[in-house]
């Protein structure tokens, strides 16, 4: 269970509508992590948007340099930081015809996804969502240490200089 709360006059308080099920004097472990930085969001939508205008002419026309979007959610699940399933189909054929229509529902679902048939496994990625509700300030910037890192590879530069052009 992961709740946010707010610390005032002393007191933690949870900013949940269903408070977790616990039972009358439970003692739970709570781990503080503070809110992120608006201006580390910023700077991580900035140098995407620096390594999208940047791609080499032969990745220009891959399906995740569409904008810049793409090119985040694909670097994010590239990096390790997604949702992952697979299906047994019983026949490679069968995977093949489900996976188109999986990850057009997984995009409408997440705004992008990645599937992959072996065999008669159907495997489907989706990136993790970075919104400020749904990831934390520790694993933001593990994500947006990783995908500077895989962008940078992508147009042939150091991190550090994608990360000082944004």
């Amino acid at each position: 269970m992961e709740y946010r709360a707010r610390f005032e006059d002393g007191m933690l308080r949870l900013l949940a509508n269903n408070l977790p099920d616990l039972a009358q004097g439970e003692l739970v472990t709570v781990i503080i992590e503070r809110g992120r930085s608006l201006n580390s969001h910023r700077h991580q939508f900035a140098f995407v948007r620096e390594a999208w205008q940047n791609l080499p002419e032969h990745l220009q026309s891959a399906p995740w340099a569409e904008t810049p979007e793409t090119m985040r959610k694909h670097a994010l699940i590239a990096t390790g930081f997604h949702h992952s399933y697979m299906l047994d189909c019983g026949a490679n054929a069968t995977a093949q015809r489900i996976k188109a229509q999986l990850v057009r529902a997984e995009a409408r679902a997440e705004g992008y996804a990645i599937g992959q048939v072996r065999g008669p496994i159907l495997t489907i990625w989706t990136p993790e969502s970075q919104s400020m509700r749904s990831m934390g300030a520790k694993r933001f910037q593990e994500s947006k240490t990783a995908i500077l890192d895989w962008m940078a590879a992508q147009i042939g530069v150091p991190a550090s200089d994608l990360r000082g052009a944004a």
